[in-house]
């Protein structure tokens, strides 16, 4: 049947059984428990195969930012960044920012418009800073640009408070 998945669980031989931890279980104190465990793609230092970002405050612009640099291995199109390699670097940026402005969020809705190809093994810096406020709605935007200043690409998104 369309859209059935087999279940996420290991049934024979060692190590049997969830292969995942359940979306109930990671969640059962609510999401105000958010924990982080230092194993995200973006900014984990815990995590190897990660880019391991590391975020900071730019006072005089107002904006949160990391270096970033991507490895070969993040390639689509010959040493170009694949787009969505980008994406979730400028959405982890988004949330950065509304972090650095007070509010802890998950992403709502991104929307990521590329300008010119990234290309890998090049020095870029990402940034992004909140723009407004709505009740449980912090709205943010973001970029990436290359050495030169030249954007990249561009994001706005609506993230939810937890």
């Amino acid at each position: 049947m369309v859209g059935d998945f087999p279940p996420a669980v290991k049934t024979t031989g060692p190590g049997a059984g969830p292969l995942f931890l359940s979306r109930e279980k990671v969640y059962s104190s609510g999401m105000n428990e958010f924990n982080d465990d230092q194993n995200c793609f973006v900014c984990g230092k815990k995590n190897t195969a990660g880019l391991q970002l590391e975020f900071c405050r730019n006072d005089a612009s107002g904006c949160t930012e990391a270096r970033v640099s991507f490895p070969v291995q993040f390639q689509g199109w010959r040493s170009t960044v694949h787009g969505g390699l980008l994406a979730t670097v400028l959405d982890e940026t988004l949330i950065k920012s509304a972090a650095d402005a007070g509010h802890k969020c998950v992403t709502a809705e991104i929307t990521v418009k590329y300008r010119k190809p990234a290309m890998t093994g090049e020095p870029c810096l990402v940034s992004a800073r909140t723009l407004e406020t709505r009740g449980r709605i912090v709205f943010a935007e973001g970029r990436i640009c290359d050495a030169q200043g030249q954007v990249l690409a561009q994001a706005t998104g609506k993230l939810f408070k937890v």
